[in-house]
């Protein structure tokens, strides 16, 4: 196999990571059950979408389901229908779990799913035009997702403060001011980054890209929430991706 077939198995990144982020959560529900037990009870919202008046048993299904999409996934059957029913999923999550647990970062995930709808096949297989005239829905689907983050940062910025303060490793312990000022730099850079990436020129996206796929990575070392950081893994793996096909094909 020459390199340049070789190369085709990374257009399977976005499924992957797709999976990934699956596979993270569906894990979860098993491993630290207790706290998706504790934030269910507390959350009124969700009951309407369980599947049994049991909420441990509920979750452990969830979890399960997760799982089911992670495997179907990664293996590439069926891809079209696995994508629809992982965009059913992802909205009813949006619509309960809500903000910030999954506004605005499920956003791009929806893209990466709505891409494989588009296109109906496994990405080593897509070899030529198949997919690239897609490639807008994921990055539409990223720039969302950094200009919501930046709006975010700005309307609810005591929160941030806040948190950062707290449990942050990198602003942990710093004055509200400077934190204040940190967020600031982080909201400019979401706005660049998602403008550039929106306004889809090649010579500056591919670079934009490389940069966004590094803040994703950085979002969720430092910044996110720790269940935000398995959507944000996805985002880096779909982003990483279209920086990829920026250099490789000269298109995004």
């Amino acid at each position: 196999m020459s390199v340049k077939q070789y190369s085709n198995y990374l257009n399977d990144i976005p499924r992957y990571g797709l999976g990934i982020v699956f596979l993270w959560f569906g894990i979860d529900k098993f491993i630290i059950h207790e706290f998706y037990l504790t934030w269910f009870s507390a959350t009124e919202r969700v009951r309407v979408f369980l599947p049994f008046e049991d909420l441990s048993l509920s979750i452990y299904v969830i979890g399960i389901v997760e799982l089911v999409f992670a495997a179907l996934l990664f293996t590439g059957v069926k891809i079209r229908w696995v994508s629809v029913g992982v965009i059913i999923f992802l909205l009813v999550i949006l619509l309960t779990a809500q903000y910030p647990s999954s506004f605005p970062q499920d956003i791009g995930l929806l893209g990466i799913a709505g891409l494989l709808v588009l296109t109906n096949v496994t990405w080593k297989k897509a070899e030529t035009e198949k997919f690239l005239k897609f490639l807008w829905v994921i990055r539409y689907s990223i720039a969302a997702v950094l200009f919501l983050w930046a709006a975010d940062h700005i309307v609810n910025i005591n929160r941030h403060i806040g948190w950062l303060q707290l449990s942050s490793p990198l602003t942990r312990g710093l004055a509200a001011n400077e934190v204040n000022s940190f967020l600031v730099a982080i909201f400019v850079v979401e706005m660049v980054l998602g403008g550039m990436i929106a306004l889809g020129k090649v010579s500056l996206t591919k670079f934009a890209l490389v940069a966004v796929t590094i803040f994703f990575v950085f979002a969720m070392v430092a910044l996110a929430p720790p269940l935000n950081n398995h959507q944000t893994l996805g985002l880096a793996f779909a982003t990483a991706w279209l920086a990829f096909m920026a250099h490789r094909k000269n298109r995004v």
